[in-house]
This record gives structure tokens, sequence and C-alpha cells, in this order.
């Protein structure tokens, strides 16, 4: 697939159809400011036909309702939605006419359509208008009446996507377009029709169409909105992952209650289990299977279920048209917060039935893609909902007020009690009741509670499979709302919604189901999610885990994101599981590669198998599963460095432009350097300053002075934070807090005082010496891997590294040490960045 030329028509498209629409709109006067009446007749002159009115007075109202750009930009992707839509259906010749509606048959931008206009079959379309506009030579409005014949009957196949005729986005569907250049023409000439040839292309569409908006909220550093958090948070997942996920979930699932099913051996990805594995759900056949996706985007996961499902039915003997009906009313279910992105869901999964069943059109059946959207009450101007009286059931609770209103951020996360539940149902059936079709307010009311009643089933519900690739969002973009909401409802997990979705993925599935996330892989490592993997690992197993790490993504470019794709077992603790290391390799071909030959043979060095209950070992518990049971047991044996090395973070400035300098900027006789500790500081205002810098063992990095006047009494009235007495200008081991690379610990002699990038421990000096050997093995490499993940080596990460001591051996390693400081030292010295430098070695 060509992924440039496809993003670059969609990044295009997208600019393009606005500024079409926007014309559109200012030619009927749907304008911000100075519009005509609602009930104009006619707009500088022209005359408006009665549809023309209605339609342009529902503009006018969803103007008011969401505002003139966002309003433009529903349109343009109203349009763009509908063109790729039917261009996949014209190029698998599913369209109901069974003639091309945007290009002709060798593939070039002249409609099929327009050539045999009288004789196309498309329902509802007026042949005495297509006879009068060929009579006119109109190819213009010929196809314009022809394409809108066709969204109109297509609204009956597929109502989420295609709107009958009448509605207001008619009014606003650009002209041109047969022109040279149009979106039409670019659509059908710039992305060849070998890469139409799968259905996951309209969800690398929606992706596209929407980098401009990721890229610029992301760039802003702004709060999430519910017009920003759905195209800001998509990613579409690739393909190898999707699998790799679906075949160990769903998958498993079938092959556990199915062991003489041959399916396995068409899937690439698929990790049998061991003998002695973890219970499961029975089922008697491919109907009792339940999955959901719960965040759901262009319906990617879901696309790839239902191949599977459909070979589990056929297996089973169905016949081939009565399975896509079966997958969608029994098997799937998505849910969404963007309409957008649920549209191609639905699109998708309807593609995937129609190529299985030619009359799937005409069956009247929708794919299972819930909108999750908000229920709007009316407040006063205090924030008080007035819609509902004080006597409703839901008025007890406010909170779940408030979490119904913001359903289009919060979406499939909030996870109704059966209270909440009971109090919708009988405020729901109350207001309907008394409504009794004499009172509107009262259905008005009767009907958001209805909705709201009904998207809080569907959240209710269970499944045996929940398989998603949720938002990624730190919370420093949460808005106000949410961010109060999250820590609430999700406080061990609050620091980024995809490990929220880990959690409310539990929430989700059956007793000994099977939840499976592509998630950030930070949850595995860092200290704030202790309490999550705590957790987790006490009530539940890894069965299954494609570590993927760094660069995983080829479609985010230099973004760094590190991932990992788990398959847990719902309320199963204890079970093995199988981990596949693939952080080494570069990109999603690397990786892909790696994984099928870890998952074809065990023995290549990076598939493991391990009890997740042995990472409570670990101190943080780490999901640690490389560490080797020597490594493993060196927690036991040995003890925390912090025992003998005091670890601490160092002092800021606050104002590094005022207080610091780099040695060299400062007179010889304002300066102290540590050979001359301690200081006269009647005359020395500057002191060496200690605050990380590049990758270096042993010595070096000196090359900041701090300003500390009156001993360091101007810059703690200028408000540094400072750190104790105690800690001041002492022989130390430091190193860089954040760091690219490994760890890296050098040793300081008295003089210095030390940064917060700029780490140190203290203690006696042959401990010193001792751990600077050890934090700079090979050992303490291996485990700053799993404890330091995040390459912020923070001191009280580093003070929980497990040190055993050999009394015997400490003098060697020791004098090893002083021996790699003095090298070091002489490296170092060879240059003029050294304050100590004498000549260079050259020379």
């Amino acid at each position: 697939m060509n992924d440039t030329a496809i993003k670059n028509f969609c990044t295009w498209a997208r600019n393009a159809l606005i500024e079409q629409v926007e014309t559109r709109m200012r030619r009927f006067s749907v304008v911000e400011a100075n519009a005509l009446p609602e009930d104009a007749t006619s707009v500088d002159g022209m005359p408006l036909s009665p549809d023309e009115q209605r339609q342009r007075s529902e503009l006018l109202r969803l103007q008011r309702e969401v505002g003139h750009a966002a309003l433009a930009e529903r349109a343009a992707y109203t349009w763009f939605n509908r063109l790729v839509a039917i261009r996949f259906m014209e190029l698998h010749d599913y369209l109901p006419c069974r003639v091309r509606m945007l290009s002709a048959d060798d593939g070039s931008f002249a409609p099929q359509v327009l050539k045999c206009a009288l004789d196309v079959q498309i329902e509802g379309l007026d042949a005495s208008r297509v006879m009068e506009l060929m009579q006119t030579g109109d190819d213009e409005a010929l196809f314009r009446c022809l394409f809108l014949a066709q969204c109109d009957e297509l609204s009956s196949c597929i109502p989420g996507v295609f709107d009958r005729v009448g509605s207001a986005m008619e009014l606003l569907l650009p002209d041109g377009l047969l022109r040279q250049d149009s979106v039409i023409d670019r659509l059908v000439t710039s992305i060849p029709e070998e890469d139409w040839e799968h259905v996951e292309i309209l969800g690398w569409m929606y992706q596209y169409y929407n980098a401009e908006v990721k890229d610029a909220f992301f760039k802003s550093k702004a709060k999430e909105t519910p017009d920003t958090i759905g195209p800001a948070t998509q990613l579409f997942t690739p393909e190898w992952i999707v699998r790799c996920m679906v075949e160990n979930s769903l998958g498993r699932l079938w092959m556990l209650n199915f062991p003489e099913s041959m399916l396995c051996q068409k899937w690439d990805y698929y990790i049998a289990p061991d003998a002695e594995h973890e219970d499961f759900i029975r089922i008697d056949g491919p109907e009792d299977i339940t999955l959901c996706d719960p965040a759901c985007g262009s319906g990617h996961i879901l696309v790839y279920a239902f191949q599977l499902l459909f070979d589990m039915y056929a297996e089973r003997g169905y016949r081939e048209r009565e399975i896509p009906q079966l997958i969608l009313e029994k098997n799937l279910s998505g849910m969404e917060i963007d309409p957008r992105a649920a549209q191609i869901a639905n699109l998708a999964l309807a593609m995937c039935a129609r190529k299985h069943d030619r009359r799937f059109f005409g069956r009247g059946v929708q794919a299972d893609v819930l909108v999750v959207a908000p229920t709007k009450f009316q407040r006063d101007e205090a924030g008080n909902v007035i819609e509902l009286p004080e006597d409703a059931a839901i008025m007890a609770d406010q909170q779940f007020i408030d979490a119904l209103e913001h359903l289009d951020e919060i979406g499939s996360l909030l996870n109704p009690t059966e209270a909440q539940l009971a109090a919708l149902r009988a405020d729901a059936a109350r207001f309907a009741a008394e409504a009794g079709g004499s009172s509107l307010f009262k259905s008005s009311l009767g009907e958001k509670l209805q909705d709201a009643l009904r998207v809080c089933e569907a959240l209710a519900r269970k499944f045996d499979c929940v398989v998603a690739n949720p938002p990624y969002m730190g919370s420093s973009s949460f808005s106000p709302f949410m961010s109060k909401w999250i820590k609430k409802n999700y406080s061990d997990v609050k620091s980024d919604l995809c490990t929220c979705f880990i959690e409310r993925a539990f929430g989700l599935v059956k007793p000994c189901g099977y939840p499976a996330l592509i998630t950030m892989q930070s949850w595995m490592f860092l200290g704030s999610f202790e309490k999550m993997r705590t957790k987790l690992i006490a009530e539940h197993s890894i069965v299954s885990m494609a570590h993927i790490g760094a660069r995983g993504f080829d479609s985010i470019g230099g973004e760094v994101v590190s991932t990992t794709a788990t398959v847990f077992a719902a309320g199963q603790p204890g079970v093995d599981g199988v981990y596949l290391r693939l952080v080494d390799p570069v990109g999603e071909a690397a990786k892909q590669a790696a994984a099928r030959e870890a998952i074809a043979n065990s023995d290549c060095g990076y598939f493991y198998r391990r009890n997740a209950k042995t990472f409570t070992q670990i101190p943080g518990t780490p999901i640690a599963y490389w560490v080797g049971e020597g490594l493993m047991n060196s927690f036991s044996k040995g003890i925390p460095l912090g025992e003998i090395t005091d670890t601490h973070l160092g002092m800021a400035t606050c104002d590094n432009e005022r207080f610091l300098r780099l040695w060299w900027e400062v007179g010889v006789s304002k300066r102290g350097v540590p050979s001359n500790y301690p200081y006269n500081y009647s005359v020395v205002n500057w002191v060496p300053y200690n605050k990380g810098g590049i990758f270096r063992k042993w010595f070096g990095n000196d090359e900041y002075v701090v300003n500390w006047s009156d001993n360091g009494g101007r810059i703690a009235n200028e408000g540094a934070v400072m750190v104790n007495e105690s800690l001041r200008f002492r022989s130390m081991l430091s190193w860089t807090r954040v760091s690219s690379g490994s760890l890296a610990v050098r040793l300081k002699t008295q003089g210095y005082m030390f940064d917060m990038t700029g780490p140190a421990g203290f203690g006696m000096h042959d401990d010193l010496l001792y751990n600077c050997a050890f934090l700079n093995s090979s050992i303490g490499k291996l485990i700053a891997q799993f404890l330091s993940a995040s390459l912020d080596f923070q001191p009280g990460q580093v003070a929980s590294y497990p040190v055993i001591i050999s009394q015997d051996k400490k003098p060697r390693i020791n004098d090893a040490v002083v021996s790699c400081e003095g090298l070091s030292k002489l490296d170092w010295d060879s240059f003029e960045t050294s304050w100590d430098f004498k000549r260079h070695p050259l020379l």
C-alpha cells in the first residue's frame, strides 16, 4: 500500500473540502455574521426552493449549536467519507447499481455512470430529471443528481454513513466535482486501484485525514476537548499487532474449546497454551462468542475479528451467506466517542459482510458500533440541573449526571453501577409515560433519558474477549473535568488514558475472559503504576505479551512511543505466560519478523516463559520477564544499595541564567576548585556544580559553577531549592538523572554542590568505590533496564538496586575502580574543557 500517496491525498482533501464547503455556505448565507433570516426565500437574488429553504434553516440551527468552523469541518468530512466509501464499493463491484460512480472501467477519471445515465438502476432516481439534464448537456448537474441518488439508495443499506436525500448536508456538497484536480479526480488518479484491495485502507484514510488536527493539538499543548480528543488519539494499529492480540484472545478461546480445530495453522502469531493452562469460558459454537473493542476507532480490530469468526463459522458448517449477519448480530461490538470514526467502523464491517453475502445490503443488518454520545441537561447560570425535577431518581447522584454530560470525553471508561442503571431506568420509564404525547418538554426529556439508558446498558455489558488499542494521552492534556473524574474513578492508573483502559477492560470482560490491549509500556515499570501491577498480578495473569518497545508504529514517524501488546486472563492469578522481547529491532517490519521468528522458535533468545507472580520478588513489581533466575535471586541475597549509600536529588537554582556559569566564564580568583576545598568563602563566589552531563563513567563532566555568594545565602534568598547542609560539598557518586542510554556513574571528591539533574549518593569511601563498580557494571545495566526502564534514574530507584557485598573481593574491586577513575581523569584532562588541562596529549 502506498502510504505516502494516501496520506498526501487525505491531508490535501481535508483542506480542499473545507474550503469548498465554506464557499457553499457563503453562497446560501450560512455565515457567522449578518446572515439572512432563517425564513429567507432567496439569497442575493437567487430564489431558494422549499427544500433549500428547509436545508438552510437546519444548517443555521446546527451552526448556532456547534459553531461555524465545526459545521464546515463536519460537512467536509461527511462528503470525504461518502466519496471514499463509494470509491471502495465501485472497485469491489459492491454498488447496488453495479456501475462505477467515480471512474471509468480503465481506471481514468471519467465516471462510467454518466455514459449510462438513462439505463443505470438506482432506487429513487428521477428518470425525467436525468433526461432533462442530459438534454441540457450539463454534466456537472447530471453527476450531482446521480451521485446524490446513489447516496440516498445507500442510506438504507448503511445508514450510519449515508443520509437520505434532502438532509441539510446535501446543500453543502461542493461544486465542480468533475473538474480537473477536483477531490474526486485526485481520489481516482492519485491512489492506485490495487491499494483499495483490503478494507483496512478506510481506517488509514481516516487517520491521515486527521493528521494535521492531531499534530496541531499536541504542538499547542492544549487541554483536550470533545472536539479534539477523538482525532488526537486515533492511531491505526499495525496489522500484525492486531493479529497477535486477536489470535491470542479470540483464537485462544476457540482453540481451548475445540483443540481439534485446524484454524490455528493459519494464525501466524498464535501462541499455543501449555498443557497446564488457565481455566476458560466454555462455548458450544461460534454463536456463543462475544468480543468488544471499547475504543474501536475505524474498526481495524473488529475487521480482523470478523475474519477469524467467519472461519470459525465456516469450520462448523455454516453457509457462507448466513455467516456475516450472525457475526454482526451475535459476536462483535464496538464503542467509540468520535462519530466519524464510528462511521468508518460501520462501513468497514459492512464491506466485510458484503464480501461474503451479495444480498447483505438488503437485509437491514447493522453492525453494533455504539457512539458513546453525551446527554446534555438544561442548567441554570449557577450550573444546577433544572431540566430534571428534584425527585428524579438520578438527581441523587450528581456525579453520574456529570459523567453522562461528558461521555464524549470519558466514553467507555464509564462503568455504570446497578444502582445508577436502576435509577436511569426508573426515570426513563416515568418521563416517557408522563409525557403521554401532550408535553413536548417531557417527551424531549424522556427521549434524552432513553438515549442515556441505551448507552449505559451497552457500557454495562460483559464480553468473552475485550481487544483494544485505546487512546494514548497523558494527564497533562486532560480537561479539568476529565482530570478530576479520572483521579476519582481510576486513581491507580490516572497518569494516562491507555492505562485507564487496561483497568476498564477487566470490568468489561467476563470471568476467565481475555482482555487484550496494546498500550504504552510505562505501566510495566514506572513507580506510579506499582499499585496497578500489584493488583493485576494478585487477581489476574498475563498469558502473552509482545513487548514492542520504541518505534513499532511506522505511521507516526519520528515519535518515540514505546508500547506493549498484552493478553490477560481475567480472574486467574498464577498462570504462566509467554513474553516476546521485541525492543531491539527497529521499525514495524523488523519487529513483525522478530515476533514470527520467536513464535516459531522458542530458542531464538527473545522468547520467555514466566509466571507473573515471580515479579513480586523485585522492588516495585516491574514486569521484568527477561530477568534470569540468578539476577532474580540477587534481590533476596543482596541488600538495597540505599542501605549503604544514601541517594538524594540535588538542588534547583530556579534561575540557571542568573546563577550558573561554565567554569571558564568566571575569573580564577572568584572560583573554587575541588582541590582547594574547603574554600575561603570571603573570596570565592562560585563553586563547582555537578549538573549531570553526557554519558561518561568514572570521572568527568566538571563543567559548571554555581553562584555561592554569602555561603549560599544569596541563592537561597532568591528562591532556590536547597539541599541539607549535611550533604553539601561531600565526596559522592554522581550520575545524569535522565539519559538516552545507560546509567553512568562518576566519583566526585569533596567540594561540589549538585543539581536535581545530577543526583548523588553518599557514604563511606570504600562503599562509594564498590557501588560505583556495581552501578557501572553489566549487572548494574541489566538491573537498570527494568527498575529504571524510562531512563530516568531517580535516586529512589537507584537506592533499590540489589548489591551483593563480597568482602574478599572488595579491595581488588575498589583498586580497579581507582584505576578506572585515574584513566578517565587523564582522558578528561586532555581537553581544554577540563580545569586541570595542561597540554594536549598530541603536542
